[in-house]
């Protein structure tokens, strides 16, 4: 199950995708979205930091949360870079590798990726960056089968 506030930000982005909300308009107070979705204003913070981050929301102080109207045009139904995404925001891309093992697949793993339980998958956890600033905690799991060629040094 997803946290409270990727479940929020992904809501949001829908609404904004669904054309519920138009570029440049004015986003209800953080109390008003936070008893409509029924979290804490933390945690709705939380949901809004993340889509300003994206270029989706912009604050304006003393204002309110906007639409952006510099909005990143991207939609996540085909194969967007992370690197894409972030140059297009004007912003420096990077990344730093946590771990890098070979492991059996978890339950998850097995079901969406159509595999054995006694297979194995490389799983790869690292954090992206856009401007230094942390955005993303990334875990990917490849099954061995389809990487087993490439050496950890030519795909980090």
């Amino acid at each position: 199950m997803l946290p409270a506030y990727i479940r929020i930000h992904d809501q949001i982005k829908k609404e904004i995708d669904d054309g519920l909300w138009k570029i440049g308009d004015r986003l209800p107070s953080e109390r008003d979205l936070s008893d409509h979705f029924a979290v804490s204003r933390m945690t709705l913070r939380q949901a809004m930091t993340l889509l300003v981050e994206e270029g989706i929301l912009e604050r304006r102080v003393g204002s309110g949360t906007y639409i952006a109207s510099s909005r990143v045009q991207e939609k996540m139904r085909g194969t967007t870079s992370f690197t894409e995404i972030v140059k297009s925001q004007g912003k420096k891309p990077s990344s730093k590798l946590i771990s890098y093992h070979r492991v059996h697949p978890n339950d998850r793993e097995v079901k969406h990726l159509d595999i054995q339980p006694n297979s194995y998958v490389i799983r790869m956890e690292r954090v992206r960056f856009a401007d230094d600033i942390p955005v993303v905690f990334e875990v990917a799991a490849v099954p061995e089968r389809i990487i087993k060629p490439f050496a950890k040094k030519d795909i980090t």
